[in-house]
């Protein structure tokens, strides 16, 4: 009877130490997509401003060869 209890106890401790394994690879999947949506939003904002600057720039030109 006591190896029955201590073998139980056994399966529910590897059990719930596989669930933390299994749960701490999901949070690090989903850190990582988080990494790339926020890489992506940078990158584009990035590229806004790059393309903003270039019009400022290029209206200081049309305004200077005006003149």
């Amino acid at each position: 009877m006591k190896k029955l209890i201590k073998l139980i106890i056994y399966l529910v401790f590897i059990r719930f130490v596989v669930s933390l394994f299994n749960e701490n690879s999901s949070i690090k999947e989903q850190i990582d997509k988080l990494k790339e949506e926020i890489t992506n939003l940078e990158i584009s904002d990035l590229d806004q401003k790059i393309k903003d600057f270039q019009n400022k720039i290029d209206g200081f030109k049309d305004k200077n060869q005006e003149s």
